[in-house]
């Protein structure tokens, strides 16, 4: 028999694909489970980002049932349970917390940062992304005490004013028209 291939065996009559049941299940298994999970995945997503946009439109327009707006100051902090010098306390301490962890945060990615740019020619690509994914946590970590000590400053100017409601110029538009919220977050209230 004469060879048609290099390796100079004799040519072969070539056997046609044999589908086994081992090979049409590795198949399905392969295919269906993950379309399946993964419609799954956008059946669950679709519902919880169904929620949380609703959540956002009942928020942003005022009208949840968690909308609360007291008439007063007195009537507030009477809502509260507590008296004004124990949630002035708690305040404080959430204060402390979330300024922590801007701070204790956002100064390690500063430095991280400083430390990429001074030495940015011996860095591979590798290690720009890593550094920038640690960078991008820390920011974000410390946004959030940002953020969160921004709404306990603003409740703590409320409760020291005595004003919560709109009639009193109590809103948080008033707050920031009136203070120097960012100067007064960043000390933790001791410059304001």
């Amino acid at each position: 028999m004469i060879s048609d291939d290099k390796t100079g065996r004799p040519d072969q009559p070539k056997k046609p694909p044999v589908v086994t049941a081992r090979r049409a299940g590795w198949f399905a298994l392969n295919v269906f489970v993950p379309a399946s999970e993964v419609s799954q995945v956008f059946r669950y997503t679709g519902r919880s980002a169904g929620r949380l946009w609703q959540r956002l439109r009942d928020i942003t327009a005022g009208r949840g049932a968690g909308d609360y707006r007291p008439d007063s100051w007195a009537q507030a902090v009477a809502d509260t349970g507590l008296p004004s010098s124990r949630l002035r306390r708690n305040l404080r301490v959430n204060l402390s917390i979330w300024w922590g962890l801007m701070w204790l945060t956002g100064l390690p990615a500063v430095g991280f940062l400083v430390m990429l740019l001074s030495a940015a020619h011996d860095v591979s690509v590798n290690g720009w992304l890593r550094i920038g994914i640690v960078l991008l946590v820390l920011g974000l970590i410390s946004a959030t005490g940002f953020v969160q000590a921004l709404g306990v400053t603003y409740r703590l100017w409320q409760l020291d004013e005595r004003r919560v409601s709109a009639s009193e110029k109590g809103s948080f538009r008033d707050f920031l028209n009136e203070t120097r919220w960012c100067r007064r977050i960043l000390s933790a209230g001791l410059l304001s």
